[in-house]
């Protein structure tokens, strides 16, 4: 499950060596999970793909848009396609290189994930609870099954030591939306 198209959805190492990582070694290593194009943040907006690698989860964010001229302008879709073309290209080393900023979070620093499906009237959202400070979360804006990315993300969490939880809901939480605000998260 590492194909940047829908989030979540199954795919094969786009650079086809089988690790992963970038032609000096230096990337993330394999990638298990990856969910493209994520929106977290209130004002500017960041445009972000989750990856869930071997040791750590990097939210790498490589856009950041003003909801006037970025997302009415259907900047959304174009960043990700841009991202989708670099992973395609490079792979996670190469979206790494091009990132505006990558959260990385190793494992024994992850308490858990959380998996909203939206409802009927939102978009499902990931929230990654850190052991220090507020969670980063994220609204997946790519066709995501929700169900099997739940399920891929729980088998990576037996294997990694973490939480996986599903929730039938938005996800909107006014206190933790301040607190991360807050942090920068």
């Amino acid at each position: 499950m590492s194909d940047p198209g829908p989030a979540g959805q199954p795919g094969g190492d786009p650079g086809g060596s089988g690790d992963s990582r970038g032609g000096d070694g230096t990337g993330p290593g394999p990638v298990h999970v990856h969910v493209h194009l994520a929106v977290a943040g209130t004002f500017p907006l960041r445009v972000a793909d989750v990856l869930f690698a071997d040791r750590a989860v990097l939210a790498v964010e490589y856009e950041l848009l003003t909801p006037l001229f970025g997302v009415a302008r259907g900047g959304v879709p174009r960043a990700g396609e841009r991202a989708r073309e670099v992973y395609r290209r490079e792979g996670p080393a190469g979206l790494l290189a091009a990132a505006d900023r990558v959260h990385r979070l190793p494992y024994p620093g992850l308490d858990g994930v959380r998996v909203y499906d939206g409802s009927a009237i939102g978009r499902p959202k990931i929230a990654l609870d850190a052991s220090e400070g507020a969670p980063y979360a994220y609204r997946v804006h790519a066709p995501v099954d929700v169900p099997a990315l739940t399920v891929a993300l729980e088998n990576l969490g037996a294997r990694r030591g973490f939480q996986v939880s599903s929730l039938s809901r938005v996800g909107f939480r006014p206190l933790a939306s301040l607190r991360r605000f807050l942090a920068d998260r």
